[in-house]
């Protein structure tokens, strides 16, 4: 019997040690991966919240606003730098979904000695974005890492260099498609113009007997 009663206590044991175990997967685990998920994201707002962005690159800078429709709200941008043109949605919406949904594949910390080994002393690209609530967010494009397939950058980096040499400064690892969505040609950020079609000339009438 004493035998019995111990075999029971533990089986007891056992079943409330799986029911703490489904309990925590149910609730904490979940949990953790969402935090996790949420430290991977670049930044935390949705592309639709944007109303003014710049694309600077060492070569030009461009600037851009979202514009309403008087009559429905509907929304479109317009480059305003270097020249006034209705922008290329498509680009438009390819680069503000980088960023709103971007995720960084890890980070690491350096000092800001470092930073031009990285790239980030002289950017190849930075993109400031205001929300409608201005706030304003930055994302600084360095170099292209070892593999080739992520780019170093700083999210919301301080304006100036910190005055400590040696303070660690956090870089991400965002994917090399950033380069692809802010690197393009003039031409590529203007709405394409509608081909232009000529109006079909109408025949000459053909002259009757009588009027001849």
């Amino acid at each position: 019997m004493k035998l019995q009663k111990n075999t029971l206590i533990l089986i007891a044991v056992a079943l409330s040690m799986t029911g703490l175990v489904a309990l925590f997967e149910m609730q904490v685990s979940p949990k953790q991966e969402a935090a996790k998920e949420e430290k991977q994201k670049i930044f935390a707002f949705n592309s639709d919240r944007v109303q003014f962005f710049t694309v600077k690159t060492p070569e030009k800078i461009l600037t851009f606003e979202r514009v309403y429709a008087r009559k429905g709200g509907k929304s479109s941008w317009e480059m305003k730098l270097p020249v006034q043109a209705h922008a290329s949605q498509a680009s438009v919406d390819f680069l503000l979904d980088r960023l709103a949904t971007g995720k960084s594949d890890r980070t690491i910390n350096i000092t800001a000695a470092q930073l031009p080994e990285f790239g980030l002393d002289q950017p190849q690209a930075t993109v400031t974005v205001k929300l409608d609530n201005q706030e304003t967010h930055r994302l600084v494009l360095g170099k292209t890492d070892f593999s080739g397939r992520f780019l170093y950058a700083q999210a919301n980096p301080p304006e100036a260099p910190p005055q400590n040499s040696a303070e660690n400064l956090p870089v991400l690892l965002v994917p090399f498609d950033f380069k692809n969505a802010v690197q393009r040609p003039l031409s590529e950020w203007k709405k394409a113009e509608a081909p232009k079609t000529d109006k079909p000339q109408k025949p000459s009438p053909t002259p009757s007997p009588e009027n001849q």
